[in-house]
């Protein structure tokens, strides 16, 4: 999707204002799984897809930014005022035929697990480690406890810049490690919905092993408090949380932002951090790990309105 910081145009609000549904100035706290943002300039909330075609084609058309959200589990909004046009996806379809299981962008990555669970379709249990929506978790190849969105993913439908809906197998996502071809070369499609293959299973079985990686996620992961998830990807044979626990870092404290002392991967909002603080714990994080390893650290979220640096 265009990146708003770029745009040198100012935004023709003339049709946008009047677009049913659309805030102006909205605040994106409530917004931010992190609880931390200024606010959008233009605001829209969509629980029904269908008008994405035409919204996206003209933004395009007339060169204005726009953002795409879910949940924003993952997201740091770091700008004062996000300019253009931010639109947040709650889309919430869900339809399961022989051994796929069809859902919408807005649909909930853990909820999507559970509904598998019930219905005794497996292969989708890492699902209830990542809080995001799908649509997100197709735009960064989303993961957790060994499984990935690769994994099961057989298509997505996804809008073009030209407002077209198309539908793309797997294999034309160019997944990577939390990498997918919506980062890159399908930069400003949007993901509205992702079919996953199934195994049929009894439901007993799956929901074990579902409980399983809940299990393990509450074990290992500061769950009962604010973040965004992983704050940076594990470089090649080695773990991101143990390079910062191992530069002594764990627990360490910028205002109200904290390395978490259960797992120093992760950033937990203590009840009023910035997103300056939030960006200077990850400079350190990023210096000390290079100063002690040599490796330099490369962020798994999602900053907008700044460019984390080192």
């Amino acid at each position: 999707m265009p990146d708003p910081r770029e745009n040198p145009r100012p935004l023709s609000i003339d049709w946008l204002v009047s677009y049913s549904g659309v805030r102006e100035h909205e605040p994106l706290p409530p917004h931010s799984w992190y609880g931390i943002g200024g606010r959008a300039r233009y605001f829209l909330e969509l629980p029904d897809d269908g008008p994405l075609p035409e919204l996206i084609g003209r933004l395009n058309t007339d060169a204005q930014p726009y953002l795409v959200i879910g949940a924003a589990t993952n997201t740091l909004f770091a700008a004062d005022e996000i300019p253009g046009l931010m639109i947040k996806l709650v889309t919430r379809r869900l339809s399961m035929d022989r051994d796929a299981i069809t859902v919408s962008a807005g649909h909930l990555m853990p909820t999507l697990a559970a509904e598998a669970a019930r219905a005794g379709r497996a292969g989708l249990e890492f699902a209830a480690g990542v809080p995001g929506t799908v649509g997100g978790s197709v735009f960064g190849n989303a993961g957790a406890f060994g499984g990935e969105v690769k994994d099961r993913l057989s298509s997505v439908e996804a809008i073009d810049p030209h407002g077209r809906r198309q539908s793309l197998a797997a294999g034309d996502c160019a997944f990577a490690y939390r990498q997918s071809a919506f980062k890159t070369t399908k930069a400003g499609w949007v993901v509205v919905s992702a079919t996953f293959r199934t195994d049929n299973e009894t439901p007993q079985a799956v929901r074990a092993r579902l409980l399983e990686v809940q299990k393990h996620r509450r074990a290992t992961q500061p769950i009962e408090q604010r973040s965004l998830g992983s704050t940076f990807k594990n470089p090649p044979g080695d773990s991101a949380g143990r390079l910062i626990d191992a530069s002594g870092l764990k627990g360490m404290r910028i205002g109200d932002a904290q390395i978490s002392p259960k797992h120093a991967n992760f950033i937990v909002n203590l009840g009023g951090a910035t997103a300056d603080d939030v960006l200077a714990l990850m400079a350190e994080m990023r210096n000390r790990v290079f100063e002690r390893f040599g490796i330099e650290l490369e962020p798994e979220i999602r900053v907008i309105g700044r460019t984390p640096g080192r």
